[in-house]
C-alpha cells in the first residue's frame, strides 16, 4: 500500500480554509497518473471529495484507471460528485449498519458501499477495510489523501512505501498531515529514503519503518 501526496516546502497541501490548490509541476502529475495506473485502487477521504471534487483517473499518461474508493463513515458522498462518471462506479467504505433509505439513493447511482467495524474513537476499521478491499481484488493501493487519512494510515503502520512530492514554494496552508505519532518514542519512518526532481518539484520516497526514538531528558 502506498501513501502519495503533494506538498509546498512549508508542508501546505492547501489553502488555509481547505480550498484547492495546483501544487504540483506537469511532471509530477504525470507520475502521479503513472502510479495509479500501477495501482488496482485509489483512496481518499470524504473530505477530500467534498473539498476538491476529484475525477481519479488516468489522464496524463497511458494505463487503467483504479478502482475509485472513498472512506465515508457517515456516507456524506454528494450525488452530484464527479466521481459518478468514473468508469469504474466508486466504493465507499462507512461505518456499520448504514441507513436504508440513503443506501439505496447511492446504489441506484451504481455506488458499491462496504459496511465496516468502527475503532473505539468511531473512525472506521483501517485493517478491516484493507481486508474488505483485498478480499474484492484490489492488491496494491494508492492512498492519495486527505492530512486525516495518511495521518490514520501511518498512525496504524498500515502504508508500505510513501510517495511526497515537494514544490518549491511556501504557503502557510493546510498541512500535508494530522498528528501521525501515538508515542513520541515511535515515528514513521522512510527507510533508504531516495529523491528525484521532477521539473521543478522534488519526489522523495521510499519504503515506511517504525523508528524508535531515545527518550531524552527535557535539560538535554
Amino acid at each position: 500500500m502506498i501513501l502519495a501526496w503533494a506538498q509546498t516546502l512549508d508542508g501546505s497541501v492547501a489553502w488555509r480554509d481547505g480550498a484547492p490548490l495546483a501544487i504540483s509541476s506537469k511532471a509530477s502529475l504525470q507520475f502521479t497518473h503513472r502510479l495509479r495506473a500501477f495501482c488496482d485502487g485509489i483512496l481518499v477521504g470524504i473530505g477530500a471529495v467534498l473539498a476538491d471534487n476529484p475525477r481519479l483517473t488516468v489522464r496524463d499518461v497511458p494505463g487503467d484507471h483504479p478502482q475509485p474508493i472513498i472512506l465515508d463513515t457517515h456516507l456524506r458522498f454528494p450525488l452530484d460528485a464527479r466521481l459518478l462518471s468514473h468508469p469504474r462506479p466508486p466504493w465507499l467504505l462507512t461505518g456499520p449498519k448504514p441507513s436504508p433509505e440513503r443506501l439505496a439513493e447511492l446504489r441506484k447511482r451504481g455506488v458499491t458501499v462496504i459496511a465496516l467495524p468502527r475503532t473505539p474513537d468511531g473512525r472506521i476499521d483501517l485493517q478491516a477495510a484493507l481486508t474488505a478491499l483485498r478480499a474484492r481484488g484490489v492488491k496494491t493501493l494508492m492512498v492519495e489523501g486527505g492530512p486525516t487519512v495518511h495521518a490514520s494510515f501511518l498512525r496504524g503502520q498500515l502504508a508500505d512505501w510513501v510517495t511526497v512530492t515537494l514544490a518549491p514554494i511556501f504557503l502557510g496552508g493546510l498541512q500535508a498531515l494530522s498528528p501521525v505519532a501515538d508515542s513520541r518514542q515511535s515515528l514513521p519512518k522512510i527507510q533508504q529514503m531516495q529523491s528525484m526532481k521532477l521539473g521543478q518539484d522534488l519526489l522523495i520516497w521510499g519504503k515506511l519503518e517504525t523508528h524508535e526514538c531515545e527518550a531524552r531528558s527535557p535539560t538535554e
